[in-house]
């Protein structure tokens, strides 16, 4: 059978694309090298009788014309709002926060008198920049050189969105986009719980320094989400990450879409500089006009595609491409509610049911970046975690049992003398473990099982290059028209009839449906 089109990657992205080249009238295939679809965003079971999100584990930037239009809520999709956000701390400090002023205020009062008032303005400025950027994100970004009227209809858009903000917003929103952390910090927050809270959320995700430049862009990148209406919230997928991809996927089939999982793509053909079809791992050629790449910008162009296909400062320009978000996954099995020191207690309670973030200190955030600079996984790292079977019960199979998921950043790919990662991953876990054992007293005595996914582990397992979550790091001379690359930040490439759709196009990571849309939008536009 032929197809129009070829999927590579039954990532979200790649699900996305697919679902809009059917409606546009394409014979779509999707490949996937896993067993399951949904890339980053899938759940499965890691402990015999635990089930929770593998990688991805919380919702917020899914964009709303993803959600209506492929129809998802139709095929199970189903998200709760997690409404309020826990930062506790080994010293037995601790914030909650909710929605309600009046309690947040006197949650942060306990540290500052002045940090409510600075943190409510800081948040107004923050959510300005972003409902900047969150207009741009279903637009193809503006080609840098040449272009025609697609693009300058772009430009002048983005001009007019800017142009909304008063001086005094514009002159905000270049701070937060280029300007160090630090600065911000300091120039906002005077107490260190409220500094610390912050450090972390200026650099979401993205391996960077307070003091760099523009390291506060992975924040508003952030700042764009939403869940059911309310900006900026984060959502709880009901049956993890992977109901989200398991819905595009039957959202795609009965359009008409083939996804062949166990499907392995070893190269891209290229015949006389045109994109004709795939190879598989087991020698079978499968031919289509366009090929449709979810991969990331490294993988695609280097491994499957070739750099003999490329033009040599294109492909130098990929090789420095940077990737790597220096993150290890853990999901915990857990036979009873973890009992924090702060706020004790073995009954399902607000912090429970919150986002948790654990940071100690706004050095904590940056010599934890240093020690990882240096080849050594942070002790301790940064810490953000979820209790998900507090909201979602089908997580687990048996009553009063919990899964726990953390992400734990600054752990880079690259180990200092020479270690590699399969002899030390335990020996980090259990470094992790002693950690939060100093904030949940219980954690080892409930603790039956766990998964963890080191950067190795998420690049073997997922296909991503340095186990980078993002396909790219989310910093200003990786963003925009220049994601990628200047000649590839339009989803074309300079493989004719070869398309990118995955995070490492505009506007970048995260589980959004954007790139994937965009791309398809593309496709269809160049036909």
């Amino acid at each position: 059978m032929g197809f129009d089109a070829i999927v590579i990657g039954a990532g979200h992205n790649g699900l996305t694309a697919a679902n809009y080249l059917a409606m546009g009238g394409l014979s779509v295939c999707v490949l996937e090298q896993r067993h399951i679809v949904g890339g980053a965003a899938v759940s499965e079971e890691f402990h015999p009788g635990f089930r929770n999100s593998t990688a991805s584990y919380m919702v917020s930037l899914l964009r709303n014309e993803v959600i209506e239009e492929l129809r998802l809520e139709d095929y199970g999709y189903k998200v709760t709002v997690v409404e309020s956000g826990f930062y506790p701390d080994s010293n037995g400090n601790y914030l909650l926060l909710d929605g309600d002023a009046a309690h947040n205020e006197a949650q942060i009062s306990r540290f500052s008198d002045s940090d409510f008032a600075s943190m409510e303005v800081f948040d107004e400025i923050v959510a300005k920049a972003g409902s900047v950027l969150s207009t741009q994100w279903l637009r193809e970004p503006p080609q840098l050189h040449g272009g025609g009227l697609h693009d300058l209809v772009n430009s002048i858009k983005l001009g007019l969105d800017i142009r909304k903000l008063d001086s005094d917003d514009r002159w905000r929103f270049l701070q937060l986009l280029l300007g160090p952390p630090n600065t911000l910090i300091e120039r906002w927050f005077e107490s260190e719980k409220i500094k610390a809270l912050i450090a972390a959320r200026t650099t979401p995700g993205n391996y960077a320094s307070l003091h760099q430049p523009g390291a506060s862009l992975a924040m508003l990148h952030h700042a764009v989400g939403e869940v059911a209406g309310g900006k900026g919230d984060w959502g709880l997928v009901h049956g993890g990450m992977g109901a989200i991809t398991q819905a595009m996927a039957a959202s795609a089939q009965d359009k008409g879409v083939v996804i062949k999982p166990t499907a392995s793509v070893t190269s891209v053909i290229v015949d006389e500089g045109r994109a004709s079809g795939v190879r598989m791992e087991d020698g079978v050629e499968l031919r289509a006009p366009i090929i449709v790449a979810n991969t990331d910008p490294n993988r695609t162009f280097l491994k499957l595609v070739g750099a003999e296909h490329l033009p040599e400062s294109f492909a130098r320009d990929i090789e420095v491409f940077r990737q790597e978000s220096a993150s290890l996954r853990i999901n915990l099995a857990l036979s009873g509610l973890p009992d924090f020191a702060c706020l004790p207690g073995t009954e399902i309670a607000q912090h429970h049911r919150s986002s948790i973030m654990i940071v100690e200190s706004k050095d904590h955030v940056e010599n934890a970046y240093q020690s990882a600079k240096r080849g050594i996984p942070a002790t301790p790292p940064i810490i953000d975690a979820l209790i998900p079977s507090t909201i979602d019960d089908t997580l687990t199979d048996e009553p009063g049992t919990h899964v726990m998921s953390l992400l734990c950043k600054y752990m880079p790919y690259d180990l200092a003398d020479d270690k590699h990662w399969d002899n030390e991953k335990e020996r980090v876990f259990q470094q992790i473990l002693d950690y939060l054992q100093r904030l949940i007293p219980n954690i080892r005595d409930i603790l039956v099982g766990y998964q963890c996914l080191t950067p190795l582990d998420l690049e073997r397992m997922f296909g991503m290059t340095r186990g980078d979550i993002s396909h790219g790091k989310l910093e200003p001379d990786q963003m925009f028209s220049v994601r990628p690359h200047p000649d590839a930040a339009q989803y074309a490439t300079p493989i004719e009839g070869l398309y990118l759709c995955g995070s490492g196009t505009h506007p970048g990571g995260g589980v959004t449906g954007a790139p994937g849309r965009n791309a398809a939008k593309k496709i269809l536009r160049d036909r």
